[in-house]
């Protein structure tokens, strides 16, 4: 009988965990939920081309002169795309400085990655190729969908007791992006 109740209370306990979850990270995310910050284009056409990408944003400051209002960061990612059977691995030389919560810099710094090493690199370009949806030329791509986000916002335990800011963010997805060459 003790074990019954045991594992009533565990299974009690279980519930509210999972219940309260979705909550906690949402009202951590720097993205509401929902909200189309990337552009998804879903019924972009083209040759599919997949995999994840992950950003990791380094805290340099909080309420600096870049950033007045939030903290301000080192972006770094990376990115597996797949075309076919063959995969590339892509990562930027070096980090992109900005504030955490323009969400419009991240956006940009990661499409002109795309646009001007990933997508040519990849079918062979002399040249970059930019988002179909800005320019009607080929070559172009789109991005098709963005699904599993995860990003962990300030749900991280924060370690620096004169700023209060966690030392780092990230945040990862899986891409599909729709390339007309």
């Amino acid at each position: 009988m003790r074990t019954m109740g045991r594992m009533g209370v565990v299974v009690v306990l279980m519930g509210m965990m999972l219940t309260w979850a979705p909550a906690a990270l949402r009202a951590d995310s720097a993205i509401p939920p929902g909200t189309n910050i990337f552009g998804v284009s879903p019924n972009a056409n083209g040759t599919k081309v997949v995999g994840p990408l992950a950003i990791y944003y380094d805290v340099i400051g909080r309420e600096t002169e870049l950033c007045p209002v939030a903290e301000e960061v080192d972006m770094f990612f990376v990115m597996r795309l797949k075309l076919g059977s063959n995969s590339f691995a892509f990562a930027p030389a070096g980090p992109s400085r900005l504030c955490y919560v323009d969400t419009d810099a991240q956006k940009t710094a990661i499409e002109g990655f795309i646009t001007n090493v990933a997508i040519p690199l990849m079918f062979q370009l002399s040249g970059p190729a930019p988002r179909c949806s800005n320019a009607n030329v080929t070559p172009c791509w789109d991005l098709k969908s963005v699904t599993d986000f995860q990003q962990d916002g300030g749900l991280q335990p924060c370690t620096d007791p004169n700023t209060g800011t966690c030392p780092s963010f990230w945040a990862a997805m899986d891409i599909t992006l729709a390339v007309r060459p």
